[in-house]
């Protein structure tokens, strides 16, 4: 018997066990009649349009990667101010972070260099605060990388001691699992949603290790590995050698930091001129100097 009562050119959809309920009743009514048919193909698992991408495929390396501890007093003694959020400077790097993301979504961009022209704007600064920021972001995960690996400072921003060099993850000899470190339970609402490339030891020779077919493998298994949305590289400034250049291939864009009463028009000028126009700049941030009570950002 046909309905007719359902409306002419619309498809009934079932849910998946309606479906096998359907599929079952037809098989026992098929084999009561004494019809053979070739067993049905199992059903396709539905996808949940409501659990992001994230936390359905490769969760367990995110969640295995180790943690450290958050220490709010030496965030504060250190100027991260993005993480308690008391200094009111804060809200610039929100307005940066809203305004980055909106950037890179409109561009399809992921992996951002921070970079400056020369020691002393403040570019580890901005970098550790704009990532606290971004890690306020739920189901939005973030990298962070310490790339300036002449002069490493990311870690000692956030109270982290003992870590392994980025050379040798870079090199293959530390797995991603051991690598890469989220923060630990905090009472900052700092989310477990980013984690940090620190590195424990300087390196020499940081244009040729760029310039290795075995780091290109290792970062690109590492996005492979923990999906992130956004990895952002702190880069050592452009003016004092050669390592941003060697690193372009890795990053989309370009933010750069700079200081006023340091940074002259001939420091910004070569650093356009070394950078070259193949990766844009997104951004400039306007730090009056690291380490004063008031900050000015300009996007």
């Amino acid at each position: 018997m046909i309905d007719d009562t359902a409306p002419r050119g619309r498809k009934t959809r079932l849910d998946p066990a309606a479906r096998v309920r359907l599929l079952e009743e037809i098989a026992r009514l098929d084999a009561a009649a004494g019809v053979v048919k070739p067993h049905p193909a199992p059903l396709p698992v539905p996808e949940r349009e409501d659990v992001p991408r994230e936390f359905l495929q490769k969760r367990d390396v995110w969640k295995n990667l180790e943690t450290f501890a958050v220490d709010e007093a030496l965030l504060n003694r250190n100027l991260v101010i993005t993480a308690s959020r008391e200094n009111l400077a804060h809200a610039a790097f929100d307005v940066l972070r809203t305004r980055l993301l909106q950037a890179l979504k409109d561009n399809g961009w992921s992996r951002v260099a921070i970079t400056s022209p020369t020691q002393g704007c403040g570019k580890s600064f901005s970098t550790v605060n704009l990532a606290l920021a971004l890690s306020r972001y739920e189901r939005f995960r973030t990298v962070v990388m310490d790339m300036d690996m002449r002069h490493p400072s990311m870690a000692r921003y956030m109270g982290v001691k003992g870590t392994p060099p980025m050379g040798d993850f870079l090199r293959g000899a530390v797995p991603v699992e051991q690598f890469l470190r989220k923060p630990g339970q905090n009472m900052l609402n700092i989310g477990d949603n980013i984690a940090f490339g620190f590195n424990g030891r300087t390196e020499g020779y940081v244009s040729e290790l760029f310039h290795d077919p075995v780091t290109a493998a290792v970062i690109e298994q590492m996005i492979a590995d923990v999906e992130p949305d956004i990895t952002i590289y702190d880069m050592p400034p452009v003016l004092a050698q050669d390592d941003v250049i060697a690193f372009k291939p890795f990053f989309d864009c370009i933010m750069l930091v700079t200081a006023g009463g340091l940074t002259t028009p001939r420091h910004m000028k070569e650093t356009v001129r070394r950078l070259g126009e193949d990766k844009p700049v997104v951004g400039v941030i306007l730090n009056k100097a690291e380490g004063a009570d008031i900050f000015d950002y300009q996007y």
